[in-house]
């Protein structure tokens, strides 16, 4: 088991901007570089979640490559919480027909509901043809009962792709997670931030509790 973001990092955070966070990009690197954040990556939902969810676009996403951070020496990437759309494993994994640098494959059931078995044998199938472009598998205990997720995670491993070990949720129901903390040979823990205080806190906690449960010294 190896964490790939032990410091300041987070590649898991949504913005007004693109999706359905609460602040916009540039309030979100302004935050970063006050508390110390040295990379983070702004990973907003996906057209196809963005579409079944009714959320407005607020702005093109083209301009992103000639984005610049002006404020701090946080590194910023942008990047894209890709949807699983169907058992087959076709995969949503861009906004305005832009993918992202950095990819999350996640499930969503306002995208694609399903039942537990269907929704992990459309993760497997993603992995097997996307590989090469998948950064991490994110909240994999979410839409999936324990022994599915365990196929998932083995099948990322397989393929050394990174699971993410999503804060938000884990802080909630940690008992839930540790198939994925007793299984995964490397994992992201990400704040999934909608808020600055998710950005602020929940990593924070998932750290403190991982001690709690011995999973880190």
């Amino acid at each position: 088991m190896k964490i790939l973001n032990p410091g300041k990092e987070d590649y898991h955070i949504h913005s007004i901007t693109f999706s359905d966070g609460w602040n916009s990009v540039d309030e979100i690197v302004k935050y970063a570089g006050e508390i110390g954040m040295t990379k983070i990556a702004i990973c907003d939902h996906s057209a196809a979640l963005l579409k079944a969810d009714g959320l407005l676009k607020k702005t093109y996403r083209s301009p992103c490559k000639r984005w610049q951070n002006v404020y701090n020496s946080v590194e910023v990437i942008f990047g894209v919480e890709a949807d699983l759309l169907n058992e087959s494993g076709d995969v949503c994994m861009e906004i305005d027909g832009i993918e992202g640098d950095f990819i999350i494959l996640s499930y969503h059931e306002e995208v694609f509901k399903s039942d537990s078995k269907k929704v992990a044998a459309g993760f497997i199938n993603a992995i097997k043809r996307y590989h090469d472009k998948i950064d991490c598998i994110g909240h994999v205990r979410i839409g999936l009962e324990e022994l599915d997720a365990l196929k998932v995670i083995q099948t990322a491993n397989e393929y050394n792709i990174p699971l993410e070990l999503n804060a938000k949720y884990f802080v909630k129901y940690p008992e839930n997670w540790r198939v994925l903390l007793d299984n995964a040979d490397r994992f992201y823990v990400n704040s999934d931030a909608h808020v600055l205080s998710d950005l602020r806190d929940v990593r924070n906690e998932a750290f403190q509790l991982l001690k709690q449960m011995k999973y880190i010294k």
